[in-house]
């Protein structure tokens, strides 16, 4: 019974839980965020071709990531044809997309992404052509709760 309860910790903090990571270029960018709901995730950026605003909306849950809505200005080479509205000189089209676990990008400067969780912006840029990142993954435990005392400790809340 001891060496149950000695182990029983142990196996908890082993126990994956689901994240999600933003890298660019290898490196994450912000904090891996738990993921015990659903999350949301948008991206902003210049279209290369109609040099227009796009944004896409994604859900990220432990089942990987959705594309939910797009949010575009004008018409043309790469850009949808169809939408649901038109709203604030955007072409709006709400969708349920699964796009899996990993979503990658491959931006350049003048796209000028915006990427934002939570409503909250972690990267902007890029200042060099870039690949960037979104995953969704289980890692153990112990790894998120290690990583949250760190930042608190680092951001002086203790």
């Amino acid at each position: 019974m001891r060496l149950v309860l000695t182990f029983l910790p142990v196996l908890v903090l082993c126990i994956p839980v689901w994240v999600l990571e933003v890298e660019a270029d290898a490196s994450r960018v912000a904090p891996r965020i738990w993921l015990r709901g659903e999350v949301g995730l948008t991206v902003g950026y210049v279209h290369s071709v109609e040099r227009t605003w796009v944004e896409e909306s994604y859900s990220a849950d432990r089942h990987g990531l959705r594309l939910v809505r797009m949010r575009w200005q004008g018409a043309g080479a790469g850009l949808p044809d169809t939408y649901d509205t038109f709203a604030g000189g955007f072409y709006v089209r709400e969708l349920d997309v699964d796009i899996g676990n990993v979503l990658d990008y491959w931006f350049l400067p003048l796209n000028r992404i915006e990427l934002s969780i939570r409503d909250t912006v972690v990267l902007r840029g890029p200042e060099q052509p870039s690949r960037v990142a979104v995953r969704v993954r289980p890692i153990p435990a112990v790894v998120v709760l290690l990583e949250s005392a760190a930042g608190r400790i680092l951001s002086g809340g203790g």
